[in-house]
């Protein structure tokens, strides 16, 4: 148990400082390395797509809100005229795939590794 919080934790930490210094897709290969260390698959994936999709709704709104959502308005505008509470929702979305897929890609990669 303390060893899953801590893990989630540490890959959160890692959601945050790599785009820092790293390009946007840095995420991807921290959710590849935990999805790598991930004892199951179920879990690689639900845990690197919610850690993943939390952050990113989370940045998103946190942009979205000074500017009451004018900008994301009218990037939605361009999208089919979707509102800035559904671009956040997508980013979200989006986020969570990424971080599901590279998650179970890292935790496949160990599979196919220990067969060897």
């Amino acid at each position: 148990m303390i060893k899953n919080i801590l893990s989630n934790l540490a890959l959160a930490l890692a959601y945050v400082v790599l785009p820092l210094f790293l390009p946007w897709w840095s995420v991807a290969i921290a959710a590849l390395v935990f999805g790598y260390l991930a004892t199951t698959g179920l879990r690689a994936f639900s845990s690197a797509s919610s850690i993943l999709a939390l952050m990113w709704g989370m940045w998103a709104q946190r942009h979205n809100a000074p500017n009451a959502g004018l900008l994301a308005g009218k990037i939605g505008a361009l999208f089919g005229g979707i509102s800035d509470v559904e671009l956040v929702l997508i980013t979200a979305a989006l986020g969570g795939l990424i971080g599901g897929m590279f998650g179970y890609l890292g935790y496949s990669f160990r599979q196919v590794m220990s067969k060897r």
